[in-house]
């Protein structure tokens, strides 16, 4: 494969797209330390994000959701495929030619505390960025950094102190400021809101909403929760073992058409007593990525699965305006339709 960037032609309301994008980390052992195996974390995903939008991520611990953020960032090399940003082909550019289009990405890592170095304060770590790529020292730093910790809500009194001084919620906050430092075009979400409570969730996902619509950021959002997903994003993309498994640019709750989709959304607690015992629970474990299952990925654990299922893999395609499924019989199985919209109804009003 070649190292030189290539010019593609794309959609002009798309920034970043990959194709059939994949990522394996090798398993070695034995005195020698061999390859013997490969976990299969991200396997042939393609997709676009478009400019301004949130492109909701979902799926179960280990679906590939985060190496998926990661990978498109080149964070991670990917194994094969493409990534696009802005029409250019970035998968195999050296760390020199990736600097400048790192100024135009930005992440906000799942565990703010890890993700912060505790022996430094606020303003040097927000204000790395800055440093690193030339962009300010010294007092223009100093004033910059007030100025991103104001954004989210934080004061200067905030500028020299350490990690373990801030809340859960805090520090998040402040992990948001350093991934606008550079004024980003592409910001990936990986799980902002987990370690935070209810009430604090709220306002962080409302200050990215804002600050979203003030810079004119695009989102990927990964996330377990799917009515924080539907409450944060344009589209939603469904994962299963390394692969997106549906796509729907619609209310997630209302028109899934993939079984394993089905099943999270029915997994979803309403406070309801009608609904008690409705949730449809999969049958057996997620099979190992070293050595995924033949087929639709999805078959051991689905209720639909026929001799097809096993044998020939479904491929992501579009059943119309814009709603991508992997599933042989997308838009055939019953779900229960009636109980499936009242149920959404329900979650809507939780």
């Amino acid at each position: 494969m070649s190292d030189t960037p290539t010019e593609v032609e794309m959609d002009p309301d798309v920034l970043v797209k990959t194709v059939d994008l994949k990522k394996h980390f090798p398993l070695t052992g034995g005195v020698f330390r061999k390859v013997i195996g490969r976990v299969h974390a991200v396997d042939g995903v393609s997709l676009e994000i478009k400019r301004g939008e949130t492109l909701g991520v979902v799926g179960e611990s280990g679906c590939g959701k985060t190496t998926l953020g990661r990978t498109i960032l080149r964070l991670l090399d990917p194994t094969s495929g493409q990534i696009f940003f802005d029409g250019r082909d970035i998968t195999y550019l050296s760390r020199k030619e990736l600097q400048p289009i790192r100024r135009q990405m930005g992440i906000v890592f799942q565990d703010p505390m890890a993700s912060l170095d505790p022996r430094v304060t606020i303003k040097k770590s927000v204000g790395e960025p800055l440093v690193v790529h030339g962009i300010a020292r010294g007092p223009k730093m100093r004033a910059m950094v007030l100025d991103l910790l104001q954004k989210v809500g934080l004061n200067e009194d905030h500028l020299n102190r350490f990690p373990h001084e801030f809340s859960g919620g805090q520090r998040q906050r402040i992990c948001i400021a350093r991934a606008l430092a550079l004024r980003p075009r592409f910001i990936v979400m990986d799980e902002p809101t987990s370690s935070t409570d209810v009430s604090v969730q709220a306002q962080t996902l409302n200050l990215m909403k804002d600050l979203q619509d003030e810079f004119h950021l695009t989102y990927m959002f990964i996330s377990h929760n799917l009515s924080v997903v539907k409450h944060m994003s344009d589209r939603v993309a469904v994962m299963y073992l390394g692969k997106i498994v549906e796509l729907t640019p619609h209310d997630i709750f209302r028109t899934t058409l993939h079984p394993y989709t089905f099943a999270l959304v029915s997994a979803v607690p309403v406070p309801d007593p009608r609904f008690a015992g409705r949730a449809q629970i999969l049958k057996g474990e997620v099979p190992s990525p070293i050595n995924p299952p033949s087929g639709c990925r999805f078959h051991p654990r689905c209720v639909f699965a026929d001799e097809r299922c096993r044998t020939e893999e479904p491929q992501l395609k579009d059943v119309g305006d814009g709603h991508l499924v992997a599933c042989h019989y997308a838009g055939e199985l019953d779900f229960g339709r009636s109980a499936q919209m009242e149920y959404a109804q329900a979650v809507g009003e939780a």
